[in-house]
This record gives C-alpha cells, sequence and structure tokens, in this order.
C-alpha cells in the first residue's frame, strides 16, 4: 500500500505506478488514517522533512517483530547546525563537527529509541546509513516492556573527546548509543542478481561501522595540529601491522573507525603519544 494525502501528489503517485506496473493499493489518505486501519509487517516512513509526526503511529501499528524504515532529510537540524531546532524537535544537544552525519543518524535512532521505549517497545536497528542529502534507517520493533528496558540501555551521551581531544570534554545527546548495522550484507550480496554493482559496493563500505561508536577524521585532527594529511590506507596498513581492527567509514571520506583510538593517534601523530 502507499498513500498520499494532496490530491496533486497523489496524481502523481498514480502516474509513478502505473510507468513502474505497481500492483499494491493506492490511498488518497493521511498516513495516520491508513496507519492505524491496518497492522502491517513493514511501515516505511518517508515523508518531506522530518519524521516527528509519524513516528508514534508507525510504531504503535507495526506488528511485532515487524519493520519500520524511516527516512530524515532535515539533516541540518539532526546535525545540530540549526541548535535551538535540534533540542526543540528531538530534544538533543549534537556537536555539529566532521563527525556530523554519524552523530545525525545516532540523533535520529535515538529519537526513535527514546519514543519507542515510552510505547513499552523495543527497538533494534537493522541498517543506517548517510547518503548525500537524506538519513536511512532501517528498524525492527519487539512488543513489550522487557524489550524497552533492553532499548533504553542504549541511550546515553557521547563524548568525541575520547576520540580525539580535539573535541573537548562536553558530553552531547542523548543519542543512541548502541550498533548501527545488523544487517548482514554479504548474504545479500551472494545472491547473483540481488544487488547491482554499485549497492554491492555502497553495502561493503556499511559492514565495518560498528568497529567503534564514531571514527577519527583526519582532516579534522590533522588541522588542528596543523600537520600534513596521511593517506587513509597508509593509516589501515599500519594499523593492520600491529594488529588493531580499523577500517574506513562512509560517513567522511578522511575517516577511520578503529577499537582502539589511543593507538590509532599514536600511530598518526607518534610526537604527541
Amino acid at each position: 500500500m502507499a498513500c498520499e494525502r494532496s490530491l496533486r501528489a497523489f496524481n502523481i503517485l498514480k502516474n509513478n505506478a502505473e510507468i513502474n506496473d505497481f500492483k499494491g493499493e493506492l490511498h488518497w489518505s493521511t498516513f495516520e488514517s491508513l496507519v492505524s486501519k491496518y497492522h502491517f509487517n513493514f511501515i516505511d516512513v518517508d515523508p518531506y522533512g522530518n519524521i516527528v509526526p509519524f513516528t508514534d503511529i508507525a510504531i504503535n501499528h507495526v506488528k511485532n517483530h515487524g519493520y519500520i524504515g524511516f527516512t530524515a532529510t532535515d539533516l541540518s537540524v539532526l546535525t545540530g547546525s540549526l541548535r535551538v531546532n535540534t533540542r526543540r524537535r528531538y530534544g538533543s544537544v549534537v556537536l555539529n563537527s566532521n563527525l556530523r552525519h554519524e552523530m545525525g543518524i545516532r540523533n535520529l535512532l535515538g529519537f526513535i529509541a527514546r519514543r519507542a521505549v515510552t510505547l513499552e517497545t523495543g527497538m533494534q536497528p537493522v541498517i543506517s546509513f548517510y547518503h548525500g542529502h537524506f538519513y536511512r534507517v532501517i528498524v525492527q520493533i519487539t512488543k513489550g516492556s522487557g524489550e524497552a528496558d533492553k532499548t533504553e540501555k542504549y541511550l546515553g551521551y557521547a563524548e568525541p573527546g575520547l576520540i580525539d581531544p580535539l573535541y573537548g570534554d562536553q558530553a552531547y545527546g542523548p543519542l543512541w548509543t548502541g550498533k548501527l548495522e545488523t544487517f548482514l550484507g554479504e548474504k545479500i550480496m551472494d545472491i547473483p542478481g540481488t544487488c547491482s554493482e554499485e549497492s554491492v559496493e555502497f553495502l561493503g563500505s556499511l559492514k565495518n561501522e560498528d568497529i567503534s561508536e564514531f571514527f577519527l577524521d583526519l582532516t579534522d585532527s590533522c588541522s588542528i595540529r596543523k600537520t600534513n594529511l596521511p593517506a587513509v590506507n597508509h593509516v589501515l596498513e599500519k594499523c593492520s601491522e600491529i594488529g588493531i581492527a580499523a577500517a574506513r567509514t562512509h560517513f567522511s571520506p578522511t575517516g577511520i573507525k578503529c577499537e582502539k583510538m589511543e593507538e590509532l593517534r599514536s600511530i598518526i601523530f607518534p610526537e604527541n603519544s
């Protein structure tokens, strides 16, 4: 099923459905009205702008162990560029730095998790990513106060200063502090014809995001120290040589996820170690 509340948008939806030979039901209806009539295995929330008005009703009307996809385009708010709006809309404070897109994703997931907890429901991210002008997350919903308690344990505050002292000692949040990816992309990528080459490459870039919470951004770190920017691959080779798990992140072209940030900094900035 798909719906649009605007008649003009609904007519465009019908036209697109015909072009793509879509066989599902189309409704000229509000999201709230349609979702409240059924219980779905999967609900996709893809508004123009923020997800806030649609979050509670989606959580309430998805089936137990069902999935909800959220697409958010209000990146300037989620990343803290508009701090007053961030606090008002998402009830959080985030650092607008080169870490902004992981901050934004964790801010989005943190909001969804807090709403789930208030509804005595658990939430677990399946896949989370940033692409161009939007964030996309898919979460699994599990009903019950016990599941809500498990989810609440992953709501907390981030201290970017532990990644690099240049960020200071302020804590930011509340944010989602748990895993971003539980989706085993390799299994889908192994099925012939399932993913395009571009999709396989993108999914592959997500599989290391849970090596660490946040990443060290070489551009930020080198700029503040007025040192030359080393090649990312060279740094990763050094980590491999000493047995430290490290990988690129899709959140930044010069970002490195690493299980031991202090050792990573000593590789890049030996004079400061």
